[in-house]
């Protein structure tokens, strides 16, 4: 059995770091900006090595960007997966999630066969939660969304507890699918210690377009069909407005006059 895992470096948005956007792509600028996995993703790559805990299945883990993303394969690795895979390339580079699932599509159907793709719910920076359900429909393989717990786990199906219209689902899947898994569906694991030793000469397979063989037309800036014309910070006006009254009653009629003001 084969779980393959797919991960995203995103700003570590704890850090309380500025974050500045491209004046020419729109996009993120990361320069100097600390990164880590995906949250979502490293609680989908817990559940793949706890797959592999019990029937000791192979763990793959994929990621698409630039050469620092291999940072985050190297803790995926130190946590236990077994290869790691880089989608990196300069024609990659602005790739919206269209674009981006058609390069982690061929870079799957690089790795070879699978079992089950699993997937954080979404990312972040982008917050699209598009690229696991792009990903199951180019694959032509069944898709289970906002997975918050594993009821049930063999070697033949899965059964999971998911979120879904305010409701919750539990659903059976069988292999070959994909799920993407919310945020503190488990809790991950640390970096094993012998692992940590061994990631001194770590690299991952690093998975260039010329491998690829993808048209370029179709993916960077240029190859993606969305376009961000103009981004803008928004402008926040506060104002403090300090009022005294001398019966309780009082509060409500001020209360309704101010918030008329406001519409």
């Amino acid at each position: 059995m084969r779980i393959i895992v797919l991960v995203k470096q995103v700003p570590d948005i704890e850090k309380n770091v500025k974050i500045s956007i491209d004046e020419k792509s729109h996009s993120i600028n990361r320069t100097g900006i600390p990164s880590i996995m995906n949250p979502p993703d490293k609680n989908a790559l817990e559940e793949a090595l706890t797959w592999k805990d019990q029937f000791h299945n192979e763990v793959c883990v994929l990621t698409m960007g630039p050469n620092q993303a291999s940072e985050i394969l190297k803790e995926a690795f130190t946590m236990g997966a077994d290869k790691t895979y880089l989608a990196s390339d300069r024609v990659f580079a602005g790739s919206d999630t269209w674009s981006t699932t058609l390069v982690l599509c061929k870079a799957i159907q690089t790795i070879g066969s699978f079992d089950y793709i699993f997937a954080g719910k979404q990312a972040l920076d982008g917050d699209t939660g598009q690229v696991g359900p792009s990903v199951a429909c180019r694959l032509s393989i069944p898709q289970v969304l906002n997975v918050k717990k594993v009821l049930h786990r063999d070697s033949q199906k899965i059964v999971v507890l998911r979120n879904f219209n305010g409701f919750e689902e539990t659903i059976e899947v069988k292999p070959p699918a994909l799920i993407t898994f919310c945020r503190h569906a488990n809790v991950p694991r640390l970096p094993r210690l012998s692992k940590i030793f061994q990631s001194a000469a770590f690299l991952p397979t690093v998975l260039s377009n010329s491998i690829l063989q993808i048209d370029s037309s179709k993916i960077g800036i240029d190859g993606s069909p969305t376009k961000v014309f103009t981004t803008f910070k928004p402008i926040i006006d506060k104002t403090v407005k300090k009022v005294t009254v001398e019966k309780g009653e009082e509060i409500f009629q001020l209360l309704s006059e101010i918030i008329t003001e406001v519409k």
